[in-house]
């Protein structure tokens, strides 16, 4: 039978303070990354994971840094940064770009159409009665509008080739 901890010991316990990742600033991180991308080489995948272990940030650590290099680095480079298929790459490949723009942009359209739906449009006739709320409708209906040519002026881009990769088969359970 073990003994039972004391008062004083879990005291002791509950005042120990928890381990933090110690800082580190943002701008050092987002140069470490891009430096696994560029010995990655262009247009070649990297999961998150490789990229957290490697550079030894937290997952906040690591979504700061993505935005670090979406607004910095990638101008000074001269070279994209997406979020693609799974992975993260750097490249200048349009149809890629665009295939990640459109994505973006269909997320973005859902969020507006979520914001008239949910937000706005159940007032009926009464958003009429408020100016802020009308603008809102009149300019939400118009960025929809816009992605729509979007999108569509986009299917003229090349698709991207798909990486040979395995397929998951379903298997079902047998009792």
């Amino acid at each position: 039978m073990t003994p039972r901890p004391t008062s004083t010991a879990s005291k002791a316990t509950a005042a120990a303070p928890t381990p933090r990742t110690p800082p580190v600033a943002t701008q050092h991180l987002a140069e470490l990354a891009w430096n696994i991308f560029e010995e990655a080489g262009e247009d070649v995948l990297v999961p998150k994971e490789i990229i957290i272990a490697r550079v030894h940030a937290t997952d906040s650590q690591f979504t700061r840094l993505k935005g670090y290099i979406r607004d910095h680095v990638t101008m000074e480079k001269g070279r994209a940064f997406l979020a693609f298929r799974g992975g993260y790459l750097i490249t200048t490949d349009p149809a890629k770009i665009a295939e990640s723009v459109g994505w973006r942009l269909g997320r973005i359209n859902t969020e507006l159409r979520r914001l008239l739906s949910g937000w706005i449009n159940p007032l009926g006739e009464d958003v009429s009665n408020y100016d802020v709320l009308a603008m809102y409708q009149d300019e939400i209906g118009h960025m929809m509008r816009l992605e729509e040519r979007m999108r569509k002026a986009s299917m003229t881009m090349p698709k991207p080739v798909k990486g040979t990769t395995r397929r998951r088969r379903r298997t079902t359970a047998t009792l």
